[in-house]
């Protein structure tokens, strides 16, 4: 007689990449369960912030589109990702917080929306470039309350960015 796989053994194994995202999905909903209704206000200012730099990130990149031409608005991300969770970092610890957790979950839906459509191994390195800067401009914020959040990841700007002077 044949042994049954075990199918509880396989959803636990964090291994299965969809298991590890709805693993980590949860365990952040779960931890956010422990703020105040005052921080959930300031949830919901943050999102519209980082709707708004959002926005600003995509008529950039239309900007450098139509004066440069195709594929001139990528990389305008390294600027932008930094720069948001700045701004965030210098209004609240809760916003610091709140800020790499959305960034967080903005990776998630993007793998979602992504997978299928180019290979694995593109998703993860662009989900993992846009954390690191994510944590780069939390930090910069954070360590430099007093610093302009436009000019301290100046050197994430490309190179038509810096032609346009755009920030």
């Amino acid at each position: 007689m044949m042994e049954q796989p075990n199918n509880l053994t396989s959803i636990k194994n964090t291994s299965n990449n969809i298991w590890q995202n709805i693993k980590d999905g949860a365990i952040i909903a779960a931890d956010t369960i422990r703020y105040t209704p005052e921080a959930l206000g300031e949830l919901a200012a943050d999102t519209k912030l980082a709707y708004e730099y959002w926005q600003k990130m995509n008529q950039t990149g239309r900007q450098l589109v139509n004066t440069y031409g195709p594929r001139q608005g990528a990389d305008i991300d390294n600027y932008y990702h930094p720069l948001l969770q700045c701004e965030l970092a210098k209004i609240s610890p809760i916003s610091r917080d709140l800020g790499l957790r959305l960034g967080y979950a903005k990776e998630m839906w993007d793998y979602h929306k992504k997978k299928g459509t180019m290979p694995m191994s593109v998703i993860s390195a662009d989900s993992q470039k846009d954390l690191q800067n994510n944590l780069y401009g939390s930090n910069l914020g954070y360590d430099n309350p007093n610093k302009s959040c436009e000019d301290m990841p100046d050197d994430r700007r490309t190179p038509n960015m810096r032609k346009a002077n755009i920030r």
